[in-house]
Protein backbone atom coordinates (compact mmCIF):
# COMPACT_ATOMS: atom_id res chain seq x y z
CA UNK A 1 0.00 0.00 0.00
CA UNK A 2 1.45 3.36 -0.97
CA UNK A 3 0.74 6.63 0.79
CA UNK A 4 -0.04 9.75 -1.20
CA UNK A 5 2.68 12.23 -0.22
CA UNK A 6 0.46 15.12 -1.40
CA UNK A 7 -2.01 14.60 1.45
CA UNK A 8 -1.71 17.35 4.05
CA UNK A 9 -0.89 16.10 7.56
CA UNK A 10 -3.22 17.63 10.19
CA UNK A 11 -1.51 20.16 12.47
CA UNK A 12 -2.48 18.24 15.62
CA UNK A 13 -0.48 15.27 14.34
CA UNK A 14 2.65 17.38 14.02
CA UNK A 15 2.64 18.16 17.74
CA UNK A 16 2.35 14.46 18.51
CA UNK A 17 5.56 13.89 16.53
CA UNK A 18 7.40 15.94 19.15
CA UNK A 19 5.75 13.87 21.87
CA UNK A 20 6.92 10.64 20.27
CA UNK A 21 10.51 11.85 20.31
CA UNK A 22 10.45 12.28 24.08
CA UNK A 23 12.25 9.71 26.17
CA UNK A 24 10.37 8.14 29.05
CA UNK A 25 12.40 6.72 31.92
CA UNK A 26 11.04 4.62 34.79
CA UNK A 27 12.64 4.52 38.21
CA UNK A 28 12.57 2.26 41.22
CA UNK A 29 13.62 4.06 44.38
CA UNK A 30 13.91 2.88 47.95
CA UNK A 31 10.51 2.99 49.68
CA UNK A 32 11.41 5.98 51.84
CA UNK A 33 12.50 8.00 48.79
CA UNK A 34 9.35 7.16 46.83
CA UNK A 35 7.07 7.97 49.77
CA UNK A 36 8.84 11.27 50.41
CA UNK A 37 8.73 12.23 46.73
CA UNK A 38 5.02 11.43 46.51
CA UNK A 39 4.29 13.35 49.71
CA UNK A 40 6.19 16.40 48.45
CA UNK A 41 4.29 16.19 45.15
CA UNK A 42 1.02 16.05 47.07
CA UNK A 43 2.06 18.99 49.26
CA UNK A 44 2.99 20.96 46.12
CA UNK A 45 -0.23 20.01 44.30
CA UNK A 46 1.62 18.39 41.41
CA UNK A 47 2.13 14.89 40.08
CA UNK A 48 5.09 12.75 41.19
CA UNK A 49 6.60 13.05 37.70
CA UNK A 50 6.32 16.85 37.90
CA UNK A 51 7.97 16.68 41.33
CA UNK A 52 10.88 14.76 39.76
CA UNK A 53 11.17 17.45 37.08
CA UNK A 54 11.06 20.17 39.77
CA UNK A 55 13.86 18.51 41.76
CA UNK A 56 15.94 18.20 38.58
CA UNK A 57 15.38 21.88 37.78
CA UNK A 58 13.39 21.08 34.63
CA UNK A 59 10.24 22.81 33.40
CA UNK A 60 6.92 21.29 34.44
CA UNK A 61 3.36 22.41 33.91
CA UNK A 62 1.06 22.64 36.90
CA UNK A 63 -2.07 20.52 36.48
CA UNK A 64 -4.86 22.34 34.68
CA UNK A 65 -7.63 20.61 36.56
CA UNK A 66 -6.45 18.18 39.22
CA UNK A 67 -8.65 15.12 39.38
CA UNK A 68 -8.57 11.55 40.50
CA UNK A 69 -9.46 8.64 38.30
CA UNK A 70 -10.40 5.04 38.87
CA UNK A 71 -10.59 2.21 36.37
CA UNK A 72 -13.63 0.01 36.73
CA UNK A 73 -14.10 -3.46 35.30
CA UNK A 74 -17.57 -4.43 34.08
CA UNK A 75 -17.94 -6.41 37.32
CA UNK A 76 -16.99 -3.33 39.39
CA UNK A 77 -19.57 -1.30 37.49
CA UNK A 78 -22.28 -3.90 38.16
CA UNK A 79 -21.45 -4.01 41.89
CA UNK A 80 -21.60 -0.22 42.19
CA UNK A 81 -24.76 0.06 40.08
CA UNK A 82 -26.51 -2.38 42.43
CA UNK A 83 -25.18 -0.52 45.47
CA UNK A 84 -26.50 2.82 44.15
CA UNK A 85 -29.67 1.30 42.64
CA UNK A 86 -28.95 2.63 39.15
CA UNK A 87 -28.35 1.25 35.67
CA UNK A 88 -24.74 0.13 35.12
CA UNK A 89 -24.64 2.13 31.88
CA UNK A 90 -25.54 5.42 33.59
CA UNK A 91 -22.09 6.96 33.95
CA UNK A 92 -23.30 10.29 35.36
CA UNK A 93 -25.14 8.68 38.27
CA UNK A 94 -22.34 6.18 38.75
CA UNK A 95 -19.89 9.09 39.09
CA UNK A 96 -22.30 10.86 41.46
CA UNK A 97 -22.70 7.74 43.63
CA UNK A 98 -18.94 7.21 43.84
CA UNK A 99 -18.35 10.89 44.66
CA UNK A 100 -20.90 10.85 47.45
CA UNK A 101 -19.58 7.59 48.89
CA UNK A 102 -15.99 8.88 48.97
CA UNK A 103 -17.04 12.24 50.42
CA UNK A 104 -19.11 10.49 53.11
CA UNK A 105 -16.18 8.20 53.90
CA UNK A 106 -13.84 11.14 54.49
CA UNK A 107 -16.33 13.34 56.29
CA UNK A 108 -17.10 10.45 58.66
CA UNK A 109 -13.47 9.44 59.17
CA UNK A 110 -11.89 12.88 59.40
CA UNK A 111 -13.94 14.31 62.23
CA UNK A 112 -12.00 14.86 65.47
CA UNK A 113 -12.51 12.06 67.96
CA UNK A 114 -14.00 12.97 71.32
CA UNK A 115 -12.31 11.73 74.49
Amino acid sequence: MSIDKKVKIPERWKTSDRQIKKMQLAFEFEDYVEKQLKQEALDNGISPSSQLRKILGLHYDPPLKPRLTVSLTPEDTEILAKRYDIEASDRAYLRLGISREIENYYSKNSKPKKN
